[in-house]
């Protein structure tokens, strides 16, 4: 069994307008966590198929450095992203506490950033 895919996070400086954006396209509820970082409730169950979706945020980023990340759900982050740089990939972010979780962030191969998390 493969490791889950638990958040998604949409970094961008326009924080208000696309929080706006994604509440009118998709019924999505933005609650604001701080100053900086909007969660996001996607009401929980894909529509169709009765399975249950993702949570996710709105972070800040760059102007002109837009980004969206997806995080998968890992035993050990620091392992995790040991293995990945082995297969080419680039650390982002190593092994961080925030919180309750550890989180880190790689480059695969072509360049995309990816999370991981351990909750």
């Amino acid at each position: 069994m493969g490791y889950p895919v638990v958040h998604f996070e949409i970094n961008t400086a326009s924080q208000p307008e696309l929080s706006r954006f994604y509440a009118d396209a998709f019924g999505w509820v933005m609650q604001p966590e701080t100053e900086d970082y909007i969660q996001i409730n996607t009401n929980g169950v894909c529509a169709g198929t009765g399975e249950p979706g993702i949570g996710g945020g709105i972070g800040p980023s760059d102007p002109g450095d837009d980004f969206v990340t997806f995080y998968v759900q890992v035993p050990d982050v620091a392992e995790t992203l040991e293995q990945v740089v082995e297969l080419g990939a680039e650390v982002d972010m190593p092994a961080t506490e925030a919180g309750r979780v550890v989180i880190g962030v790689f480059r695969d191969p072509a360049g995309n950033r990816i999370g991981l998390v351990r909750a």
